[in-house]
């Protein structure tokens, strides 16, 4: 969920900054254009790589086939 927030924070924020470049080639640019897409562009970066760090849950699908052939063992499993 949070990944597809940053991803969405990351789009809106070049927008922003594709908008505030657009404005400062006829000169009528605005600096708090510039700092809100650099602001949501990074906060989207932030967002959408602590979701990409974390480990994604395995599915119980053929659970008891990787337990057998030894790609799913826990620490608890090791140590019987």
């Amino acid at each position: 969920m949070s990944s597809r927030l940053g991803s969405a924070f990351v789009l809106i924020g070049l927008i922003t900054l594709t908008i505030f470049l657009l404005t400062l080639q006829i000169g009528q640019a605005d600096l708090l254009v510039f700092l809100l897409g650099a602001s949501l562009s990074a906060l989207g970066l932030l967002l959408h790589r602590r979701a990409q760090r974390r480990r994604p849950r395995s599915s119980g699908r053929f659970h008891t086939l990787r337990r057998l052939s030894g790609q799913d063992l826990d620490e608890d499993e090791l140590d019987t």
